[in-house]
């Protein structure tokens, strides 16, 4: 399993080996929380990457269901096909074959002199305008009672981290900016009492707690 944390570990590296029957996701809603370990970060700054023109929003409402309704893909290759594993990524059907093909992929990155990437100071993000479409999904769902009001407020977050923010459509940020904003919106969340009431029910039975 490659949930919550380890989801984000993984969309932060240079390269990933997963096997095939692996569960990967942004889990943090279960537990009234958004991720905050660099995965909105990467959300934003991938969406960036792929359309240096064109409309973001189409693919950052994509993430932005996987994110708020807290979906595991049952696959490396369905993680992959949501885009939660980079392209490159190597999906080995034999379990006992992944560490064999981790430390090949390692001596090649060795080989050909891999040096980590610079800091990412031009994310472009779609803004107030994603933040406003995304809230209008919500207010849908809220309306036909397919969502509580504290899953409201978590969904926002995660939609305002990864539109950037409230900046215009079109804003370049950095990565430092959306880290800071992921922090800023996580501390928000984790200081409610239906958080920490999804927290500590988590804890005691294993299963979320729909508040």
């Amino acid at each position: 399993m490659t949930r919550g944390g380890g989801c984000e570990f993984s969309m932060n590296a240079t390269s990933v080996v997963t096997a095939f029957e692996s569960y990967i996701g942004l889990v943090e809603a279960g537990v009234g929380l958004l991720p905050a370990g660099g995965g909105l970060k990467e959300i934003a700054r991938r969406t960036s990457e792929d359309f240096e023109t064109g409309d973001l929003y189409p693919q950052i409402e994509h993430f932005f269901k996987l994110v708020a309704m807290a979906q595991v893909a049952g696959s490396g290759l369905e993680a992959k096909k949501w885009k939660l594993l980079k392209p490159c990524t190597d999906v080995v059907f034999n379990t006992h074959e992944v560490l064999y093909v981790v430390k090949a992929k390692v001596k090649s990155l060795h080989a050909k002199g891999y040096r980590a990437p610079a800091v990412d100071n031009n994310i472009r993000v779609c803004g107030q305008a994603g933040i406003a479409n995304m809230k209008m999904i919500l207010a849908n769902m809220m309306a036909g009672r397919m969502m509580s009001p504290h899953d409201y407020e978590i969904a926002v977050r995660i939609a305002t981290v990864i539109s950037g923010g409230d900046v215009d459509s079109d804003s370049r940020v950095s990565e430092q900016y959306l880290l800071d904003l992921e922090r800023k919106l996580f501390m928000q969340l984790i200081q409610m009492p239906k958080t920490l009431a999804r927290i500590e029910h988590t804890l005691k039975t294993g299963k979320p707690l729909r508040n």
